[in-house]
């Protein structure tokens, strides 16, 4: 009877190794069962918002080459796995509290599975489109092709629209996927070329400096007014800048001795072209964005390293998003490079688009796209707009008519949206028609600027400078150059975010936007840069002017001047670079929440200059949206506390950082990280990298070491180091260690049947009879039990007998295949982490 029931166990072994894995599946299949290509469902939404009919100039020509992406939404369980993960790593009393995870941490948890990709790469190769990749993150698929066959596999249509004198194309209805997965798409990127635009704004021509008694900004200006500490300089943070052009290097340089800013070297100044993007032009326009933005970052934190990272035109021969050869390639491809390779824990982009021009669709991938920046420790700024209240309007727009708009990516939740403002107290001018000061000399407009005589006219602002909502629409109007003043309003996307409460806050349900501002005025104390581009645009000659020759002047004794929002959030991403060193952090994440709880407080700690003067209303056309008749202007009014218009308002630098710092006070900890693992077959090997980073200025040697989760399935692992030394040479403050991971194959005993087929069964089985037939009684029921056991074995086609020799008591079988864990442990002093590491033996 015991050999019976030892019989009966090993048979139900063999069954349960034929049949399935003894743990559930690494990966999340989402899309069940195939792909039927003519079972489509429509993904709302998709359709361009700008594709409208009285634009329409018909389809586009079939056989144009084009590329795209399929951008996929996270599944209800991932996005609650990550939201509560956003949640927890602002939260000081949760063990997630600053702990960031790596680009390839977030593609295992939250990215869709290999089977699932495969499954929509084979449907779109059916298509007879092309698959040029997957993303890091895994959650887009790109591809290629002609219009025809895009059309053809998204079942839309491609149409050309002229709109305010550009010719864009887009998809003219929303577009339908095979039901088995069109639930899991977000939207479908590169079905139209509608672009986001750069936010900066050109100093109006009643610039003067300090010729005639006007004032501009300097960095050292800069760090005056909004008292920036001398202490903290941005040294080992970086600042990854979003563009779409080539910039001239020399005006870099000009820039950083002009404003007595360390020289620019490989360690704190890189430039990266997005890979995949095609070749990059220098970009009228463009380049005098790129110019500010990487220039100031600097001004504020001169020690920082700036990352430029831009895209090259795509598919395009030309900088412009209109026309026959247009570029198909853009800022949001930076942006989305910038976060998938985790460049740095800051971003900076001024570039954007009314939330009506980008539709819900794209506003959602990018909103998923903030998220995981956020989930990385990475701080986004972005420009609230420079067309006020009326974002949606053209460039040079004199009344309103499309109604209230807020501005992508400010509007995004996860993004710091930046307004502007002006000064007030500096008003005294010199006097006269063009206005001259005597002697050339600029007089003092005390208390706030000392007076100037040099020809570069350096710093001079003296203390903080009253503002008020940056409005200079009424003048740019009248002189011909539309609209000019900050953004602001409410999301007609996004919902309230739990943590922009505060007095002043709209009961709206809405994400409302800025959250901070900071200087904007392109008519009144604009920013001083070096910019060739600029140059050219605004003092061409003759002579051909050279961009700062004489100092911050060009060679024709004009300075290139700029404002707009886009000067507030590389000024802004300089502070966060500035609390990163403060707070001796790798990342902060998304800066939202703090920044609103310590406006709560800020009676005390007198962190922001709330902004109570100004408005952001622009003229709008009586009967059109948000203009009833007898209704003059759309927008918003600055108060006290938060506002539509200025937000939290403008900020003390150095209080925020001494409040940020008491606010947040955080032990020196490091965190852990491992990536995911597959093993083609038992007997295989793999490998992982774990991850070590240094939080808060963690200096100390963490000590690991690796176990299996299986005691039995014959699976090893080590370490390389087993130690990682954090106080030096690390990088972006991680260190690494490679764990390798072996496994054992199944053995194979002198006795071994394997299945051969019906024929060979019934030749075993005869085999049995014949043993049997000159045996006695007892000898032949023994031989019996063992005959039917080696019949069944061939029959399931599994082997038999023979040790394994491997100390796992003789089951003859190597490691199962299943998935299992390895669980590595990090130990510095009295403190221990884990992380555990998936595996799939296959």
């Amino acid at each position: 009877m015991r050999m019976f029931a030892r019989l009966a166990v090993v048979l139900a072994a063999i069954f349960s190794l034929g049949v399935s894995s003894p743990s559930a599946s690494v990966s999340r299949d989402r899309i069940n069962g195939a792909v039927d290509a003519t079972q489509v469902s429509a993904v709302r939404g998709t359709a361009h918002p700008m594709a409208r009919a009285r634009f329409d100039l018909g389809r586009k020509d079939p056989a144009q080459p084009m590329s795209g992406a399929i951008t996929f939404r996270l599944s209800a369980a991932q996005q609650a796995e990550l939201d509560q993960l956003l949640r927890d790593q602002q939260d000081r009393t949760s063990p997630n509290y600053h702990h960031w995870i790596t680009p390839q941490a977030y593609a295992a948890r939250f990215g869709m599975s290999a089977n699932d990709l495969a499954k929509v790469s084979s449907w779109l190769q059916s298509q007879g489109l092309q698959v040029d990749g997957i993303s890091p993150n895994r959650t887009e698929i790109s591809f290629s092709g002609s219009v025809g066959q895009v059309e053809y596999a998204f079942k839309t249509e491609l149409h050309n629209y002229a709109i305010r004198g550009e010719q864009h194309f887009a998809n003219s209805m929303d577009v339908s996927l095979p039901a088995a997965f069109s639930a899991q798409v977000l939207g479908v990127r590169g079905l139209s070329d509608f672009a986001p635009k750069p936010r900066v704004i050109r100093a109006a021509p009643r610039l003067t400096s300090s010729v005639t008694g006007n004032h501009f900004l300097t960095p050292d200006d800069f760090a005056t007014i909004y008292d920036i500490p001398g202490a903290f300089t941005g040294t080992g943070q970086s600042i990854a800048v979003i563009g779409q052009t080539l910039i001239s290097t020399s005006d870099i340089d000009a820039f950083r001795t002009n404003a007595g800013l360390p020289a620019r070297t490989s360690g704190n100044f890189q430039q990266v072209l997005v890979p995949g993007t095609g070749t990059a032009l220098h970009c009228a326009g463009d380049e005098t964005e790129a110019d500010l933005d990487v220039e100031w970052p600097q001004g504020v934190a001169p020690n920082v390293t700036i990352i430029y990272v831009y895209a090259g035109l795509g598919t395009g021969t030309s900088c412009s998003f209109s026309g026959a050869n247009s570029r198909t390639k853009s800022v949001f491809d930076a942006l989305t490079y910038a976060i998938n390779a985790n460049l740095a824990p800051v971003i900076s982009i001024s570039y954007g688009n009314c939330e009506a021009a980008i539709g819900s669709s794209f506003a959602q991938s990018l909103q998923q796209l903030a998220q995981q920046a956020n989930a990385q420790g990475q701080t986004i700024s972005g420009p609230a707009g420079d067309f006020g209240a009326g974002d949606c309007e053209a460039q040079n727009a004199t009344s309103a008519t499309h109604g209230l708009a807020v501005d992508i990516p400010a509007a995004l939740p996860e993004v710091t949206g930046v307004g502007g403002t002006e000064f007030t107290g500096d008003s005294t001018q010199c006097p006269g028609s063009p206005p001259s000061c005597p002697g050339g000399v600029s007089p003092a407009d005390l208390p706030y600027w000392s007076g100037s005589s040099t020809a570069t006219s350096g710093a001079s602002a003296l203390v903080y400078i009253p503002e008020m909502t940056w409005n200079d629409t009424a003048a740019s109007v009248a002189g011909g150059q539309g609209f000019s003043a900050t953004g602001g309003g409410a999301s007609t996307i996004f919902g309230k975010p739990s943590w922009q409460t505060g007095t002043g806050v709209p009961s709206d349900g809405k994400r409302d936007v800025p959250d901070v501002s900071l200087n904007g005025s392109n008519g009144h104390d604009p920013y001083l840069i070096c910019s060739q581009d600029e140059i050219n645009r605004t003092d061409p000659g003759p002579p051909p002017a050279t961009s700062c020759a004489i100092g911050f002047r060009d060679s024709n004794s004009n300075f290139g001047a700029v404002g707009g929002t886009s000067a507030g959030a590389p000024t802004f991403a300089g502070i966060v670079a500035l609390l990163n060193q403060a707070t001796s952090s790798n990342g902060l994440g998304n800066v939202n929440p703090m920044l609103y709880k310590l406006a709560a407080s800020n009676s005390t700690n007198h962190a922001f200059h709330d902004i109570t003067t100004g408005n952001n209303k622009v003229p709008c056309t009586a009967g059109t949206t948000n203009c009833p008749t007898g209704t003059t202007s759309i927008g918003f009014t600055a108060g006290t506390g938060y506002d539509l218009v200025t937000g939290l308002g403008s900020l003390d630098v150095s209080n925020l950082i001494n409040a940020w710092v008491a606010a947040s006070p955080a032990a020196a900890d490091f965190a852990i990280d491992g990536l995911t693992s597959t093993i083609a077959a038992p007997g295989g090997s793999g490998s992982s990298t774990i991850t070590v980073t240094a939080m808060n200025g963690f200096t100390g040697t963490v000590a690991l070491t690796c176990a299996p989760s299986s005691s039995t399935a014959k699976i090893t692992c080590s370490l390389n180091p087993t130690s990682l030394d954090m106080s030096t040479g690390t990088t972006h403050n991680t260190k690494t260690a490679a764990l390798s991971i072996g496994t054992s194959a199944e053995l194979q005993s002198p006795f071994k049947w394997q299945r051969r087929g019906p024929l060979f069964a019934a030749t075993g089985g005869l085999f049995a009879a014949v043993l049997l037939g000159g045996v006695s009684s007892s000898r032949k029921r023994w031989l019996g039990v063992l005959g039917l056991f080696v019949v069944v074995c061939i029959l399931v086609g599994v082997a038999c007998g023979g040790s394994s020799g491997g100390g796992g008591g003789g089951g003859g079988t190597g490691t199962p295949v299943g998935s299992y864990t390895i669980t590595v442990t990090a130990v510095s002093g009295s403190t221990t982490h884990t992380t555990q590491v998936s595996l799939a033996v296959k």
